[in-house]
This record gives structure tokens, C-alpha cells and sequence, in this order.
């Protein structure tokens, strides 16, 4: 096998893999970098030499998605292999995606923007081929093939590892995965039997693991949180990706709620996360792969957020719960600029649920020390940083010891680790030398091609 990042870094940022199996070419994901403009954020799709036989989509957030219209531009016969979750998801968001873009140009005057356009996603709807969990699915050419299948990776809705056999080698790609199970989805289902390869994820590798962590308390310890900043007048804003983790949020509040437990404000959601919230109900019902019923919403009475934003540093109108996305406070979206309404106000809170990276808006504010001036330059304010901000590990990501564990099972003789920042891959890279002296691991350089 021979396998090339095609990201621009060693960074989460538009993930794409190609990998060779003899003359078959596959690619790995094709997502946008969410830190970078234009052109900027694509994958290094230049470096793809000849056809692609074939597209794994391993899942749907942006950083895995954004860039595939342009792939299959690029290479219009491919198909598209993914959950059949995922192939529910895909056109809703990348036509999203478009609409941002458009309006990401009208403000920026970026002329990159938009990166594509709507026969581009149509495109890559019809590509796509739904392939069953567990259930090996051939495809070759020319003689040389390869078996590809899924395990469901516990990450997000749809969310898949990858096993993909070649001449009597196996390969294992676990995309984004995570072993405990979530509301919204299962724990990641993955083989633990011996591979020769194994594509491995380290989100978290920078990130120690508290001995006596428990997903449950952390999430009670949220809940109690939550309801003391309420119950005292205040407001809180909890940053979550519309896709996967602004649902996994409403099903924790909807079972508090259940229960008596959760205070008696009103709850806002911002419109891409509640329209998910439909085609979530769908995979629900269609795949099994899910778990989400619409019906949350009615039963937790949530109201769309309002399109008239209040001016910046005067505080919300109305005390309550406000769920939005962006997950890392990214500029411009809801939740950054409710984020310039709540921060000067003592009484309020910004409790992050999942990853941030450190040079995001939500990374800057996690590391801002109280007192501290947070600039909305495209706003012309600076908040003093009053409101509470804490950070709660409810990540869709595995732990490292979970990894390392993870990676002691398949024994591999290569380990090639994607998806993580340069502290994240030398701390797995270290470990991993230690826990495997008879395993390869490797980090690799971007575009540059690694032969196993």
C-alpha cells in the first residue's frame, strides 16, 4: 500500500487520504479546513496522479465532507462508499456549505467563494452507494481489487471504520471514532483482531485521560452547572456542532428534563442544527444506525433563535439556554455572536462540550483568563471577559489510552496517524513506540507519498 496525506498539514484540517492498493487508488475523506479561506482549505487534490477508483466518506462533518463536490469534479465516475446514514445527510449539508460560502463572499469579497455550487453537490449525491455494515463490498479494475467494510465508529451519526483487504493484507482506517456509546449513537464497533495496517486518528493524544473519569459524572457535573448559572438569573451559551453534537446536547437535556431536574428557562437552537435534527429522526427510523426522534424538540419546547441579533455587549433579552453552532465559536456563526452579547455579564456562561481547537475563537476564550478583552473585530467590540467559561470532556473523540489499547489489539507492523495537532501525534508516536517495539509508526509528511 502506498498512502499520502493530502492534507496541508500536520493539523485537523481537510482531511483527505489517497491510498494505493496495487493499481486501485482510493481516497479517504475530502474535507475543508475550518481555520483557512478559500483555495486555502482544500486538500492537496493536485497530488492525485491518474483516476480514483473509489471514495470512502468515513462521515459527514465538514472537515471530512467539504471539499467532495470538487473531487468528484475532478474524477466525476467515482463512487462514493458510505454508511447509509451518511448518504442521508450528505446533500443537506454541503448545500449548506454553498450558502455559507456565498455569504462568506459578500463579506469578505473572497472571489474563491463558492468553492462549488449546487450540480457540484448534485454530483456528488448520485455517486454515492450505501454500503451495509459488516458486509465486505468488492470494487477493482483491471484485475486488482479490494473488499471494503464497515464498522460503526461511534463518533457521530453515520460515523464508519474501514477495513479494506488486499492481496491477503489487511488495512484498518478508523476515521473519527469513539469507543463509549453516546445518546445519538453506539460505541464504535471495530474488529480486534490482527491487522498488517492500521490508519489511526489522535484527536485527543495531547490530552491526558483523569484516572477516575466518568461520562456520566461529567455530564451530571454540566447539568448542575447549567442549572446553577440559570437558577440565579443568568444565561448560558453552549457552543455544539449542528451536526451530531447540538442533538447529542438536546437528548442529555430531554432525559434531565424527564426527570425534574433541569431549569425551568426556555431553550433556543439555531436553524441548520434543528433542520438536522429531521434527517437525524429519518436515519433513526430508515437505518437503525441512529438514535433521535424529532419529538425532543416539542417536548423541550425549543425556539429558534432570532434572526435580529441584539446589539454587541448588551446582554440577551431573554434568560435561558441557547444551544448554537458553531462547536468552536468560529467567527460569525450563531454562537459567536451570542458569545458578544453574554460574555461582559457576570451572570452568564459559555460551557464548551466537545474538542476546540486552541486557535479558534473557542480556544482563545477556553484560555482566557477572567478580565480578559475578547475582540469581535468584524463587530468593532471587545467583551471583558465577566461571564463564566469552562470546559466540559464530553468529545466525540477516544481517549488516547484508548487508542494505545486499541492499537495493542490489531498489533499491526505499520501505524500511520492522521487527525491530530503536532503535540497530539508526538505524544501517540512516543507511546505507541513504547507499548509496539515490533510496529512502525509513522507521521507521515503531508503530500508526500509513504510506501508500506
Amino acid at each position: 500500500m502506498r498512502l499520502t496525506d493530502l492534507n496541508s498539514g500536520r493539523e485537523i484540517g481537510a482531511n483527505c487520504l489517497l491510498a494505493e492498493f496495487g493499481g486501485l487508488r482510493l481516497v479517504f475523506d475530502c474535507g475543508l479546513h475550518p481555520k483557512l479561506d478559500g483555495r486555502k482549505a482544500l486538500p492537496q487534490l493536485d497530488k492525485i496522479q491518474g483516476g480514483v477508483d473509489g471514495v470512502i466518506l468515513t462521515h459527514c462533518h465538514l472537515d471530512h465532507l467539504g471539499s467532495l463536490p470538487l473531487l468528484l469534479k475532478q474524477h466525476p465516475t467515482a463512487r462514493v462508499f458510505a454508511s447509509a446514514a451518511t448518504t442521508l445527510f450528505v446533500r443537506r449539508l454541503l448545500s449548506n456549505s454553498i450558502q455559507v460560502m456565498k455569504r462568506q463572499r459578500e463579506e469578505t469579497g473572497n472571489a474563491d467563494y463558492p468553492l462549488y455550487v449546487e450540480t457540484d453537490v448534485e454530483r456528488v449525491e448520485n455517486a454515492l452507494a450505501a454500503v451495509p455494515l459488516a458486509n465486505p463490498r468488492v470494487i477493482g479494475r483491471g484485475g486488482e481489487e479490494v473488499a471494503l467494510t464497515f464498522h460503526l465508529a461511534g463518533h457521530t451519526a453515520g460515523a464508519v471504520g474501514c477495513l479494506v483487504e488486499h492481496r491477503r493484507k489487511k488495512h484498518f482506517f478508523t476515521g473519527d471514532v469513539h469507543f463509549q456509546a453516546q445518546r445519538t449513537v453506539a460505541a464504535a464497533n471495530f474488529p480486534r483482531t490482527p491487522v498488517d495496517t492500521l490508519v489511526m486518528e489522535c484527536t485527543r493524544g495531547a490530552t491526558a485521560t483523569q484516572p477516575s473519569f466518568d461520562r456520566g459524572r461529567e455530564e451530571r457535573r454540566l447539568i448542575k452547572a447549567i442549572n446553577a448559572v440559570c437558577d440565579a438569573g443568568g444565561s448560558v451559551l453552549l457552543p455544539a456542532f449542528a451536526f451530531g453534537r447540538m442533538q447529542e446536547v438536546l437528548m442529555l437535556l430531554q432525559e434531565v428534563a424527564d426527570e425534574g431536574d433541569l431549569a425551568d428557562v426556555p431553550i433556543f437552537c439555531s436553524g441548520l442544527g434543528l433542520d438536522l435534527c429531521d434527517y437525524l429522526d429519518a436515519a433513526s427510523k430508515k437505518t437503525k444506525q441512529v438514535k433521535f426522534r424529532r419529538e425532543v424538540l416539542r417536548d423541550l419546547g425549543i425556539l429558534p433563535l432570532s434572526r435580529k441579533y441584539v446589539q454587541p455587549g448588551k446582554n440577551m433579552p431573554e434568560r435561558g439556554i441557547y444551544i448554537l453552532s458553531s462547536g468552536m465559536l468560529v467567527e460569525k456563526t450563531p454562537a459567536w455572536r451570542v458569545a458578544a452579547n453574554m460574555l461582559d455579564h457576570e451572570e452568564n456562561a459559555v460551557f464548551f462540550v466537545g474538542y476546540c481547537d486552541p486557535e479558534t475563537p473557542g480556544g482563545e476564550l477556553i484560555g482566557m483568563n477572567p478580565g480578559g478583552e475578547f475582540k469581535f473585530k468584524s463587530l468593532d467590540h471587545t467583551s471583558i471577559l465577566r461571564a463564566k467559561v469552562e470546559r466540559f470532556h464530553l468529545s466525540g473523540h477516544a481517549d488516547r489510552e484508548e487508542l494505545i489499547d486499541f492499537a495493542k489489539d490489531l498489533a499491526p507492523k505499520d501505524i500511520i496517524l492522521t487527525h491530530g495537532d503536532p503535540p497530539a501525534r508526538a505524544w501517540m508516536k512516543e507511546t505507541l513506540a513504547a507499548a509496539l517495539p515490533g510496529t512502525r509508526v509513522h507521521d507521515p509528511d503531508p503530500g508526500v507519498p509513504l510506501d508500506l
